[in-house]
Order: structure tokens, then C-alpha cells, then sequence
């Protein structure tokens, strides 16, 4: 008979045993029939044991220890798995790779380290290495169900639809029950709008007992795509019951009520999914979105700022946050903004016209040069997207032209300001305001093509009766430039009319009405232009040019001296006191004034006849031929200097002719005589 287990016997670690199984240590040995001597103590102590036994024991040994260590090996693994598991969700997806890396080395036929092995890879945007991993675990485990969502999810984001979406239906029909599989395949389904099909997985996931609340979402996103919103609304909000904390519910929900333009409810789910992720920059970002649509416009820029706080690279939330600074009358701020967006969208035009748009209202020099230089980036990158498309004659890029035309013409650059202007013009002719119109015909007058200018600047008119005095004027100007003189005084009396002290319209109606030989009533007018401004050079000059025409000199005389007065530098003032004096006959004196108006232009020609002439009714012959000769240089084909040096050869043979006894009149060469007139 074998002795009494004594309790807890299973419980303990047992030594390797004999041929009877007891401990060799331990109790009596009861003598059996049949049994030989034996020892009661240990062998050790001097007693013997079994050669067979002896034999065994060393390869027992070995297997034990292979055993334990094969045991040992695959614990470190599972364990350094769930070490990267941990580093995985927490977004240390390098530490998750390295252990998971390791893990692979410790068990390298095993499925499992290479299916997260993929993960991490997938995260880290390394997705062709992702591919092969994922494909390893497959083909080590075929119905490795993880590594088939896996892969299946992988090949649809780049692109693979179908294999992808296959893939996904292999890992469900493998395990119809696990939920990853099961709602990555209805994600498929909603995406590729068969909603159907999609409606079909997600009704299935809301009976297992893990994820109810996705499943649900996922039927409210199936219904909403079918059309049938209030039965979609309704799943949403039982979604939201069952699980108030998902942020993917939340997200779905705010985006459900987002799209029927309800932003008062969307709002809410956008902030609490905020507050349930405070690190998900996805969720401040839609949160601001919504809060913006609600007019909540601080709360929106908080919202903004936030994700750009957790998300230092959210793109959107820079692109957003730079429109409401832009709304805030804050350019500085918001191109601040919009430069970092550019950064994250170098190939992103609307960064650019937003960039633009806030450069050109800025306040800092140099600004409005940057916004010239974004804008065009901005055109070139439209017109590059819309390569191939069909433009019917008109360019797609409306406001971008629209908004370089008018940084152009405040530049005083009318060539490029017409050229984006007239495009602007093709694509928005509808939709242009009574102040574009006004600029565009304005440029039109600029190049004197009347065709265009009329058109534009009577549509002016038309829409803002405010504009009537700059768009009369310049239609005005359209016929004063051709002209016609007693077509542009009526335009300019109506610009006068809403406007009585609009100094070009005064100006260029007092020439009209001298153009037209009302003198009186164009000196009249020019008057009035003084009484308005007196420090109008222009219309002194004009004033006196006009008197000078009508012989009234003195008077003429003392009005081009009021306007050297003004301005020493009018060089059209110096000649006009110096013809005058001409006229009169004050040759010292005209030289003066004719001298000084040479020294400020000398490449007016006409400067350097008169004081030719001036020179020489003042016997410096000299000098006179010097001018005549500059007047030559500037055009050759100049009739006055030709006669002026004419008069002066025969003057000096003449002279040479008395000199050597002969007895001919003759004079030097006068004002009369040499040509030339008044300014």
C-alpha cells in the first residue's frame, strides 16, 4: 500500500522521482515481496539508485529546461507586445515599433508582432513598409483577422478600393462577430455610398455587445445617405444615449446637424467632443467652425486657437483663425496667420488669396508689394489647377484678378492694372460694383480707347449716382483727350455740378473753354479754380498763357510771377515770364527768366529757341547759335532753330560784307524774324 497524500500535495513543487514515484528523500520504505534492498535515505547520503532511472535523467533534464525556456521566450514576447500596445495608444508610435520590433525577434514566426509591427509603421507614414507587414501576418496566419482589417483599410487609403474593401469582407467572414472587422467593413460601405450594404454590416454590429454605439452611428450615417434624415437623426441621438462619452459620436452627430445647417446644434456635440479629447485637434477645430456659424465669433477664434495650441501644424485652424482676425479689422494678425497656413499648403491657392487680401489692407509699408507678389502666386497656381478645363473665354481665377487690378491702379500702374482689370471684366461683368466699373473705365480713358471707357463709366453712373462727379469727369476727359472739346465741357460742368470745388474738372473745363475760343469765360473759370486752391500753380500759368494770347501782357507777366512764387521749380512758369518779356522786347530780362526755365528742363526744345532768340536780340550771337543748335540736337528737323541759325548766317556774312567796305542793311536776327511763339 502507498502512504497518505498529506494535503496541499498538488500545491507543491515536486522533485524528479523513481521507478514508484515517491520522493527518494522523504518517508519509510515498506518492504514488498519481489522488492530488493534499498535505501531509506537519499542516494546521496549512500544509497543507490535505479540504472535505467540514471540513464533517463539527463535527457529529462534537458527537455524540462528546453520546455521551461520555449514557456519563458513566449511570455517576454506577449508581454513586450502589450509594453508597445501601451506606447501605441499613448502616440509614441517609435517606442511601440522598437518594442514591438523586439518582440518579433523574440518570437520571429509568430503573426501577432508583425500585425503591429504594421500599425506603428502606418502611424509613423510608412505605409508601403506597413503593406508588407501586414501581408507577412497574413500569409504566416490566413485567418489572422486584425492583419486582414488591417491591410484591407490600408489598401483602400491608397486607393485599392476594391481590393481593399475585399479584404475587409475576408476578416468578417473569418470572425462575423469581431467588432473592428465588422465596422471597418461598414466604414467601406459608407464611403463608397452603398448604403445598403452599409446600413446591412452596421444593423448587425448593433447586437454584439462590444461598440452598440458606433454601430448605431454608423445606421444613422447609412440612413442619411439614403435620404431618409429623420429616422438617421433619430439613430444619432440613440447613439448618443447609449454612449454620451464617444467622441466618434459626438463628431458624427455635430457633422449630421452641420450639414442641415443647423450650427446651433452642432456646436454643442463639437464641444463636448472637444472637452472628451482636449488633445483632438480635429474637435476644437469643427468646434470653431460651428461656433463661427452661430456668429459666436471669439468663442470661434478661441476654439482655433486651441487646436493650433494642442496641434502646433492644423493647417484649417490657421486658415480660419486668419479669416475672423481678417473680419476683426486685425490684417497683420491674420497674415500672420495665413503665411504660417501657406507654409503647411505650399500648393494651396485660397492660403495665397487670403494672404493677398490681408497684405493689401495692411498698414505697413511694403505691404501692399508683398500682396502684388502673393496674388500672382495665387493666379499661377489657378491657372495651373484649371489647365485642360474648358474657360469659354473667361478666366477662373475672378477675385484674384479682380484684386490685383486694383493694387495695380492704386500703384499708378495702369498697363498691368488694365490687363488684370480687363480679365476681371470678362469674368464678373455682373458682379462688378459701381467702383470697379469706375476704375476699369477709368483705365480704358488712360490707353484712349473710348469704346471700352464709355460703356463702364456710364454703368457707373447708372448704379452709384454718388460717383457722378469722378465719372463724368473722366468721360469728360475721354472726349478732352480726343479733342473734341465741346463734347467733354458738358461732362465736366455735370462733374462740377456735384462736386463745385473738384479742381481737375475746374482746370480741365477752363481749358475746354479756351480750346473752344470762350477765353473770358475760360479765364473765368480758371479763376475760380485759384479762389479754390490758391496755391494752384497750374491754373496761374494757364491764366497767364491765355492773357498772353490776348495780348494782355502786363497782366500775363504778373501772374506767371505769382506762380514762380509758388514754386520756383515750375519750369513752364520761368519760360512763360521769359516770352512775355520777349514780347516786350525786355531782352536782358527775358534771358533771366528763359535761363532758369533751360536749367530745370533743359529737353524742352522750345525752352532753348526762345532763349536762342532772347540771345540774340541781345546781340550774343554766340550763345544764340549754342541754343539754336541744342534745339537741333533734341530735333533736327526743328524749323525754328533751322531759321533761327538761318537768319544768324546771313547776319554774320552781312557784317563780314561791311567790314571788307561794302555798304548792305541788315540787323541781327530779331524775336520776328526768327520764328518762335507764346507757350
Amino acid at each position: 500500500m502507498h502512504a497518505r497524500k498529506p494535503p496541499g500535495y498538488r500545491d507543491r513543487f515536486h522533485q524528479f522521482r523513481d521507478q514508484r514515484g515517491r520522493a527518494a528523500d522523504r518517508g519509510q520504505v515498506r518492504i514488498r515481496a519481489g522488492d530488493g534492498f534499498r535505501s531509506r535515505r537519499a542516494h546521496r547520503r549512500g544509497g543507490t539508485v535505479n540504472r535505467a532511472f540514471h540513464r533517463v535523467l539527463p535527457a529529462l533534464v534537458v527537455g524540462g529546461l528546453l520546455a521551461a525556456a520555449a514557456a519563458v521566450y513566449a511570455l517576454s514576447s506577449g508581454d513586450i507586445i502589450k509594453q508597445g500596445v501601451e506606447a501605441y495608444r499613448g502616440g509614441n508610435y517609435k517606442r511601440a515599433l522598437e518594442l514591438f520590433t523586439q518582440a518579433l525577434r523574440l518570437d520571429p514566426g509568430g503573426a501577432k508582432p508583425h500585425y503591429f509591427i504594421g500599425s506603428a509603421l502606418e502611424k509613423l507614414g510608412e505605409p508601403d513598409s506597413a503593406m508588407a507587414e501586414y501581408q507577412t501576418a497574413v500569409r504566416i496566419d490566413p485567418k489572422y483577422v486584425e492583419a486582414l482589417t488591417g491591410l484591407g483599410n490600408l489598401l483602400r487609403k491608397q486607393g485599392k478600393l476594391e481590393e481593399g474593401t475585399a479584404g475587409l469582407q475576408e476578416a468578417v467572414k473569418y470572425n462575423p462577430k469581431d467588432p473592428p472587422a465588422l465596422y471597418a467593413l461598414g466604414q467601406a460601405y459608407l464611403k463608397d455610398k452603398k448604403w445598403d450594404q452599409a446600413l446591412a454590416v452596421f444593423r448587425k454590429g448593433t447586437l454584439l455587445k462590444q461598440g452598440r454605439a458606433l454601430f448605431l452611428d454608423g445606421v444613422a450615417l447609412a440612413l442619411e445617405g439614403k435620404g431618409e434624415i429623420k429616422q438617421a437623426e433619430e439613430m444619432f441621438i440613440r447613439a448618443r444615449e447609449t454612449d454620451p462619452n464617444n467622441l466618434r459620436v459626438r463628431l458624427d452627430l455635430g457633422g449630421f446637424y452641420e450639414r442641415k445647417k443647423i450650427p446651433v446644434l452642432a456646436a454643442p456635440e463639437y464641444v463636448k467632443a472637444a472637452e472628451l479629447d482636449p488633445k483632438n485637434p480635429e474637435a476644437h477645430y469643427l468646434a470653431g467652425r460651428a461656433l463661427v456659424a452661430m456668429n459666436e465669433f471669439n468663442a470661434g477664434l478661441s476654439s482655433f486657437m486651441r487646436a493650433i495650441e494642442v496641434d502646433s501644424t492644423s493647417a484649417p485652424a490657421y486658415l480660419e483663425a486668419g479669416r475672423l482676425y481678417f473680419r476683426a479689422n486685425r490684417p497683420q494678425d491674420a497674415a500672420d496667420k495665413f503665411r504660417a497656413y501657406t507654409g503647411f499648403k505650399p500648393d494651396d491657392p485660397e492660403g495665397y488669396i487670403e494672404l493677398g487680401r490681408a497684405l493689401a489692407k495692411s498698414p505697413v509699408p511694403g505691404d501692399r508689394e508683398e500682396a502684388i507678389v502673393v496674388l500672382e502666386k495665387a493666379n499661377e497656381l489657378l491657372e495651373k489647377a484649371n489647365e485642360g478645363a474648358p474657360s469659354e473665354g473667361k478666366p477662373k481665377n475672378c477675385e484674384v484678378v479682380g484684386a490685383l487690378g486694383k493694387l495695380y491702379f492704386d500703384k499708378r500702374d495702369n498697363e498691368n492694372a488694365l490687363k488684370y482689370y480687363d480679365l476681371y471684366a470678362q469674368c464678373a461683368d455682373t458682379l462688378m460694383t459701381a467702383e470697379e466699373h469706375l476704375r476699369l473705365g477709368t483705365l480704358y480713358v488712360a490707353v484712349k480707347d473710348s469704346a471700352k471707357a464709355a460703356p463702364q463709366l456710364s454703368r457707373a453712373l447708372e448704379m452709384d449716382s454718388t460717383l457722378a462727379r469722378d465719372a463724368n469727369f473722366q468721360l469728360g476727359f475721354l472726349y478732352f483727350a480726343r479733342q473734341d472739346h465741346a463734347r467733354a465741357i458738358p461732362y465736366f460742368e455735370s462733374a462740377l455740378k456735384a462736386d463745385s470745388t473738384f479742381m481737375p474738372a475746374l482746370l480741365n473745363l477752363g481749358l475746354a473753354k479756351l480750346a473752344v475760343k470762350e477765353s473770358a469765360a475760360g479765364v473765368d473759370i480758371l479763376r475760380r479754380a485759384l479762389a479754390v486752391n490758391p496755391k494752384e500753380t497750374r491754373a496761374r500759368v494757364w491764366i497767364a498763357q491765355t492773357l498772353t494770347a490776348l495780348d494782355s501782357l502786363p497782366e500775363a507777366f504778373e501772374m506767371y510771377q505769382s506762380a514762380i512764387a509758388q514754386d520756383s521749380t515750375n519750369a513752364e512758369a520761368c519760360r512763360g515770364a521769359g516770352v512775355v518779356l520777349l514780347l516786350q522786347k525786355n531782352w536782358p530780362e527775358a534771358v533771366g527768366y528763359l535761363e532758369r526755365g533751360v536749367q530745370l528742363e533743359p529737353e524742352n526744345l522750345q525752352g532753348h529757341v526762345w532763349l536762342a532768340q532772347a540771345y540774340s536780340n541781345s546781340g550774343d550771337i554766340s550763345k544764340a547759335k549754342i541754343e539754336f543748335n541744342k534745339a537741333l540736337d533734341i530735333d533736327p528737323n526743328n524749323k525754328d532753330a533751322s531759321r533761327g541759325l538761318e537768319l544768324i548766317r546771313k547776319y554774320e556774312q552781312q557784317k563780314a560784307l561791311k567790314k571788307s567796305g561794302a555798304t548792305p542793311s541788315g540787323a541781327a536776327p530779331s524775336a520776328a524774324k526768327s520764328g518762335g511763339g507764346t507757350p
